[in-house]
């Protein structure tokens, strides 16, 4: 977790101040994630926090060696970009020992010489983040995940999810989409296929067949309705594909505009 790894941070700095030889009596470590500042003054039982009380422990210790010089020490938080010398250095330091370079262990404090203990917090994030990956990966194999694959090349992720969740977006409008996206639009094309209904020509124009392309993009008898939509995918600079109109939350609300005016299913209440 980033704050655990901030508290070892600290605790590194109080090594290297009880490692002083000078006289000086005042210090302060500064940092830039204010959870592990804030662990300091709680009761310090959480997950990592085992580094903050020996953090104090340390502290203490000098305080009693150092107490004839007035010593005191300083935690402060400080902005993460604002150019400081010190957090520079921090960074390339912190990127050096993600490239493998580590400390000798006998210059570590003897707290970090050893294993440290199990965050449980960090365990159950790590299981989350391999369950959702595993099911990711799961999802994309099946049809329905090809299919939004083949709209939004990240899916599943928020992208798709955000332009269905729009507060100006209903219910019926989002469920209508989402049918487009999934193929299971009620147009005549998947009618047909699942028996609903005897042909799959287009009703609007005579096309032979109706798919989701044909009316989405081709269909002449909609071209006036569409060109909202399509006004606002040339704005995106974007082409007007299947990708574009079903792939883009910016066009959620300017889809279901063009799908309303087409008054082309005010007959039927879509389900998902």
């Amino acid at each position: 977790m980033v704050h655990e790894a901030e508290l070892t941070g600290i605790l590194l700095g109080m090594h290297l101040i009880s490692t002083e030889k000078q006289g000086n009596t005042t210090f302060a470590i500064r940092m830039d994630n204010q959870a592990a500042i804030r662990a300091f003054s709680s009761t310090m039982r959480k997950p990592g926090h085992h580094l903050a009380r020996e953090t104090v422990r340390i502290a203490n210790r000098l305080n009693k060696q150092k107490s004839r010089n007035a010593y005191k020490l300083t935690i402060r938080w400080t902005a993460g970009h604002e150019g400081l010398e010190g957090n520079k250095l921090a960074d390339k330091e912190a990127k050096r020992a993600s490239e493998g370079l580590t400390t000798d262990k006998p210059l570590l404090p003897s707290y970090l010489r050893k294993s440290l203990l199990i965050n449980s917090a960090a365990v159950k994030r790590a299981h989350n983040d391999m369950l959702m990956s595993n099911w990711a990966k799961t999802w994309r194999g099946t049809d329905r995940g090809r299919r939004y694959t083949h709209l939004e090349e990240s899916t599943p992720s928020k992208k798709l999810l955000k332009s269905s969740s729009q507060p100006e977006l209903s219910r019926v409008d989002a469920s209508r989409i989402a049918q487009f996206r999934l193929g299971h639009a009620p147009i005549n094309q998947y009618l047909k296929r699942i028996g609903r209904v005897d042909s799959a020509r287009c009703l609007a124009c005579g096309e032979d067949v109706e798919t989701a392309e044909h009316f989405l993009l081709n269909c002449k008898n909609y071209a006036h309705k569409r060109w909202a939509l399509a006004q606002c995918a040339s704005k995106l600079r974007k082409p007007m594909t299947m990708q574009t109109v079903l792939g883009q939350p910016e066009l959620a609300l300017p889809l279901a505009k063009f799908i309303k005016a087409t008054n082309r299913f005010k007959d039927t209440q879509p389900t998902v």
